[in-house]
């Protein structure tokens, strides 16, 4: 069965079962979207570096079945260190064993997205599916359609996640190919705060497809640390679309880490609908062998008065090919807006290629606004001056390349994720 096929398949099976409320017929409205819509292809602007075709023509099982020992890996995963609440799931099923709940106040709710639509249907129903538009987008659509489970979580006004919550997604493609669309539904509200970690990892000589989606909302005076760290070694295709919506006097956070992946594309869209929302996006992406890596961002500075930075840097090496798209989108009624963005590449071979495209749309005539993007190879003055020092090539490569990633290892406030960006650079490298 073609992966097509599957997928047609899965959604019969779906809506056999289904009830007939408003959750069901927004999932049938976006599967109709996806008929239209199709897999993307390269004959879109958007995706002209990105090709799934292979992805297409895959044999994917949708079965979480798995003999995997979870608990071993994730003891052996460079994130154990990290002391937080934990959600684990294995091919996009939640396996409430391996969680870890570490918070005594009794208002915040984490659980998997199933229960949630079961036990906090209200907070479920206002805010699923609110932030995204699938009717433009078919990864999306296939995702509001047919989506494997995954978190939910609600932190109600003036309440703080004491420890950062960790969503772990561990693909086991040992025994066959895997798809997996997990789907993270994330709630701030007015006062509150919360720092959570999405954690990929796969094993298995299997190929795998996982299609990611977060829908993130952040209400007034609230603050959000976000960290992203894809580890997915192996043939693993992966897609991760994060959508974060934030009121007035919001501060978000987010860090978006790409160590390992064979196939990697990250959308991140943050859309400013209050005055003085405070927006950082800032990522590193380590890509070797043939490996590939896109970054598409999006802002939409919505209102007045608002801050937003973005910086990207890029290491290459072998034969990998990275990509960066990012826009910047000011508003009519955006003035006294700010906002920077940068994207930073350092090629260590000559058959390593990166495409880059900043771009900004400006609306408003009351703004700062800039925009960059460089692409350059290890600067040999500094270079000479370490090794005249006595210090091996290797190591003044290591330190040159730290101090390159030094400004996006700034902006995690988890000591151990620092630490484990460091080994992970000098694992690369």
């Amino acid at each position: 069965m073609t992966f097509l096929e599957q997928i047609k398949s899965d959604f019969n099976l779906y809506t056999a079962q289904a009830s007939d409320d408003n959750f069901a017929r927004l999932r049938k409205n976006a599967f109709a979207a996806y008929e239209q819509l199709g897999i993307p292809t390269t004959q879109l602007e958007e995706w002209k570096y990105s090709n799934l075709r292979s992805v297409q023509q895959g044999n994917f099982t949708t079965s979480c079945v798995s003999k995997l020992d979870a608990n071993a890996l994730i003891k052996a995963g460079i994130l154990n260190k990290i002391v937080a609440n934990k959600l684990v799931f294995v091919n996009g099923c939640l396996f409430p064993e391996l969680s870890v709940w570490l918070e005594t106040d009794e208002r915040i709710k984490v659980c998997s997205l199933a229960q949630a639509r079961k036990e906090h249907s209200a907070i479920f129903d206002a805010h699923f599916g609110k932030y995204i538009d699938f009717s433009k987008e078919g990864l999306l659509a296939l995702n509001t359609a047919l989506m494997s489970d995954g978190a939910f979580v609600f932190v109600p006004e003036g309440a703080s996640l004491t420890h950062p919550l960790m969503i772990t997604n561990i693909t086991d493609a040992n025994e066959h190919s895997v798809f997996q669309q997990p789907r993270n539904l994330i709630i701030i509200e007015k006062n509150a705060s919360a720092t959570i970690i999405e954690n990929y990892m796969a094993v298995g000589s299997f190929a795998s497809f996982t299609n990611v989606v977060n829908e993130i909302f952040v209400a007034e005076n609230a603050s959000l640390e976000h960290y992203k760290v894809q580890r997915a070694a192996g043939d693993t295709f992966h897609t991760n679309y994060t959508q974060l919506h934030q009121l007035a006097n919001t501060n978000i956070n987010q860090v978006t880490l790409t160590l390992d992946g064979q196939w990697v594309r990250n959308n991140l869209h943050f859309y400013m609908n209050g005055e003085n929302c405070n927006s950082l996006l800032y990522g590193l992406y380590i890509p070797d062998g043939k490996q590939f890596v896109d970054n598409h961002s999006r802002v939409d500075h919505a209102m007045p008065h608002c801050f937003s930075d973005e910086k990207y840097k890029g290491i290459l090496k072998d034969d990998a090919v990275a990509v960066f798209n990012g826009k910047i989108v000011v508003h009519e009624d955006a003035q006294k807006t700010n906002a920077y963005q940068r994207n930073q590449n350092i090629l260590l071979s000559n058959t390593a290629t990166i495409n880059t495209k900043p771009q900004l749309e400006i609306f408003a005539d009351d703004v700062k606004c800039t925009h960059g993007a460089t692409i350059g190879q290890l600067d040999e003055e500094p270079m000479f001056y370490l090794r005249s020092r006595g210090i091996s090539e290797q190591e003044a490569r290591r330190l040159l390349l730290n101090a390159f990633a030094d400004d996006i290892a700034e902006k995690i406030k988890i000591p151990e994720l620092v630490a484990i960006l460091e080994s992970e650079i000098e694992r690369k490298l």
